[in-house]
């Protein structure tokens, strides 16, 4: 194959990414365990996923996984066509029908995915994967908020955090049961296709876990605000029994940017997580109009 262009992306976390010709999009393990789950996906999880949904997804027609090594292992794509969907761009197009369809989009997506018959992969997600502070368990996020972040909170702040896990808790025993989540479905993932005015597909799919179908749904409402969020909601068919669980995930995800912060040293994501949380617990519930 003659290459004549190659552009490296910068924002994988778990992946070497180039774009090649302008057409072919190819991510390489930075690990072994990375290898693993890039081979899961390609040749388990995205071909089921293709079946599933109606929107575009990557579809892995070229890779090798010979040597499941770093440099070795990959996996390519042919380019779905448009730029990520982002809250400015959706702004811009409050109370269209655009938007509307966008909403019906989305919505039509995450229902077909959470109730997919999809692959269960051997032995369970990979440790390095549900230990991803964007991803761990609310139970062990609450633990390491109480042991690590509470001393740096206000008590009305600490108060709002016992009372709103509390409620979780409670509301996660009574969860049918966890199903195949994006697990990353933020605007970078939700490509828009601006001459169509419409979306022209979902990537990013590496981060796919078994968890609560509440937590891709908060990814909306964080993103792009309540308005939104409650068209997407309004065509999810069920959505009304996700919506409290959907508006805690979105709640706590301060507490995950701080913990991070925390975790690589990073003082400006620690104190922008604590000063946006506490601006939820001393203010109106989440997602309201007032926030």
């Amino acid at each position: 194959m003659p290459i004549t262009d190659v552009q490296t992306e910068h924002m994988a976390r778990r992946y070497f990414v180039f774009t090649v010709n302008y057409r072919l999009i190819f991510r390489f393990a930075r690990t072994e365990a990375d290898a693993e789950a890039l081979k899961w996906e390609a040749l388990h999880l995205l071909p089921a996923v293709t079946q599933a949904v109606q929107l575009p997804v990557p579809k892995p027609d070229l890779s090798s996984f010979e040597r499941m090594e770093p440099g070795f292992a990959f996996m390519g794509c042919s380019r779905i066509e448009g730029e990520p969907l982002w809250p400015e761009t959706l702004e811009s197009l409050n109370g269209t029908d655009a938007a509307e369809r966008a909403a019906v989009s989305l919505a039509d997506f995450l229902h077909r995915l959470h109730t997919a018959d999809l692959p269960e992969r051997p032995g369970g997600d990979p440790a390095d994967l549900v230990s991803d502070l964007r991803l761990i368990g609310v139970d062990l996020l609450y633990k390491r908020a109480a042991d690590e972040l509470f001393e740096r909170m206000s008590t009305q702040a600490q108060q709002r955090a016992r009372e709103d896990f509390g409620i979780f808790a409670k509301q996660e025993a009574n969860m049918k049961r966890q199903v195949r989540i994006h697990g990353a479905f933020g605007p970078v993932h939700i490509l828009w296709e601006a001459q169509e005015e419409a979306v022209s597909g979902i990537v990013g799919f590496g981060s796919s876990h078994l968890g609560d179908p509440a937590f891709d749904l908060a990814a909306l409402l964080s993103a792009y605000g309540l308005p939104f969020y409650e068209q997407v909601l309004k065509h999810y068919p069920g959505g009304q029994a996700l919506d409290s669980r959907a508006r805690f995930h979105a709640s706590v995800q301060p507490l995950r940017e701080a913990l991070h912060g925390l975790d690589h040293e990073d003082d400006e994501s620690l104190q922008y997580g604590l000063a946006a949380y506490e601006r939820y617990a001393c203010g109106p519930p989440i997602g309201s109009r007032e926030t």
